[in-house]
């Protein structure tokens, strides 16, 4: 199948959220390719495509010449410079295999983008990756607080950072409801009938039997604490 023919799925999340379990229940989907986490590699693509269009619409307004600082910014094509960006993402990070229908990836840092550039991040992807789906998934920030190096960190930071998090969530979901899909770990953990309405916002089918299967198994990090990323630790807003 070639590439421009995928679409795709974008799980938004924290760490400690519930979002393997998720990953690992589009995973059973014929024809899902979910990847990990990628350190939030398509992020600084997303700055570079907005450096860009600034330069093409701050500066290339009109033909420069040779001796013009800004010569050349007006030949700047942003849109195709972002599905080129988009282009390289998908068949190195994401790769996806032959066979795949719709492939994507889950990221706990999303929210790092902060209140400003959130929604336009997403827009981006939205507008350069074909049939875009966003799952938010999200839990209480108590629970998340005591799980891993979220246990480490100062209780009212993580409600910060946590609560900012899903006030991201929320408000694009309200805005573009028809390519968003709003999860609580609260409400599928151990529940394989929650997620019958992600499998209908996905346009896929429900089977009970095969979700089931999929969240009774115990993940391979649980239990485990490990360094969160640097990241991660940062407050919503810089």
């Amino acid at each position: 199948m070639p590439n421009d023919a995928l679409k795709h799925v974008f799980i938004v999340t924290y760490g400690r959220s519930g979002s393997t379990v998720v990953q690992r229940v589009l995973q059973s989907i014929p024809g899902y390719v979910m990847r990990g986490e990628n350190n939030h590699t398509l992020y600084p693509l997303f700055l570079a495509y907005r450096r860009a269009y600034e330069a093409r619409y701050s500066h290339g307004q009109k033909q420069h010449s040779r001796e013009d600082p800004w010569y050349g910014a007006d030949a700047i094509d942003p849109a195709r410079f972002g599905a080129k960006l988009a282009h390289v993402f998908r068949s190195e990070i994401l790769q996806p295999p032959e066979g795949a229908r719709v492939v994507g990836f889950k990221e706990i840092r999303f929210h790092e983008a902060g209140e400003d550039l959130f929604e336009p991040y997403l827009n981006f992807i939205y507008d350069m990756f074909p049939g875009s789906k966003f799952i938010f998934n999200t839990r209480h920030w108590q629970a998340v607080s005591k799980s891993s190096w979220w246990a480490t960190m100062d209780p009212d930071n993580v409600r910060r950072i946590i609560e900012g998090a899903d006030s991201l969530y929320q408000t694009y979901h309200s805005k573009h409801a028809d390519r968003c899909h709003l999860m609580r770990y609260e409400d599928h953990a151990g529940n394989p009938d929650a997620y019958a309405p992600l499998f209908e916002f996905l346009g896929e089918t429900f089977d009970h039997r095969v979700v089931a299967e999929q969240i009774k198994l115990r993940l391979k990090h649980a239990g485990k604490v490990v360094g969160g990323p640097v990241e991660s630790r940062r407050k919503l807003t810089p």
